[in-house]
């Protein structure tokens, strides 16, 4: 009854909804024989397969395999890169907090710094006027879960990838480290290795966040349409 109930609810939620429409939309057309069902029939069947959870698996798996992470990953430097922040919002009595995707990678550089010993660059700006700068929250972060400071670089002017290696190349300039080790979504990794090596840095790739499970597993809701597949494809 539980699957039932969820094979009826993704049909009244966009995107099945939004399938559900044009589909009557091109069965309409066609009735009619009204020009552009052609392409309604396209979009319908584009639609529908970038919802589905297999697909979008497929299109993530591409890229989340494209590194492996090494048992103990040698290099000069640590570098996270930040996924986003929250502000305005409490957390063991401060007002920001690390979006999902950045907590997760911190946890990952914490990690990983307990292991090797070596400085880990926090890379991460304020993108918004009104928002929080990631390097400055993930620092707080990581001195409350006792890494320490002499450890930590922040570099808070980074927006975007490209100006996370930028900045991250000058700070490793200042310090003669040549070798860093990337930290980062495994999605997110194979574009931010080519704007880093871009900067002339060499790149060990230390992917996390994983988002797709190893293996493709079919159910009876695989073949439905839902909006978290839809996003990432």
């Amino acid at each position: 009854m539980l699957i039932f109930l969820k094979f009826v609810y993704v049909w009244l939620l966009p995107p099945g909804l939004l399938v559900v429409l044009l589909f009557l939309l091109w069965m309409y057309m066609q009735l009619k024989h009204l020009s552009g069902r052609k392409f309604v029939f396209f979009i319908l069947v584009l639609l529908y397969a970038l919802s589905l959870t297999p697909v979008s698996d497929v299109l993530v798996r591409g890229l989340e395999n494209r590194f492996v992470p090494g048992a103990y990953p040698a290099g000069d430097v640590l570098v996270f890169l930040g996924g986003g922040a929250v502000t305005g919002v409490p957390d063991l009595g401060a007002a920001d907090q690390l979006s999902s995707v950045s907590a997760s990678r911190l946890m990952t550089a914490a990690r990983l710094q307990r292991l090797t010993g070596l400085p880990l660059i926090l890379s991460g700006g304020r993108i918004f006027a009104a928002g929080a700068e990631e390097a400055v929250v993930a620092k707080r972060v990581l001195l409350e879960l006792g890494i320490p400071e002499s450890k930590i670089l922040v570099e808070a002017h980074s927006r975007n990838t490209a100006e996370n290696a930028k900045y991250t190349r000058v700070l490793c300039g200042e310090k003669k480290w040549q070798q860093v080790i990337l930290i980062t979504s495994a999605m997110h990794m194979p574009r931010s290795v080519a704007f880093f090596e871009r900067q002339g840095l060499k790149v060990v790739p230390y992917p996390c966040d994983y988002q797709v499970d190893g293996t493709i597993k079919l159910t009876a809701l695989s073949f439905v349409p839902n909006a978290g597949s839809l996003s990432a494809s």
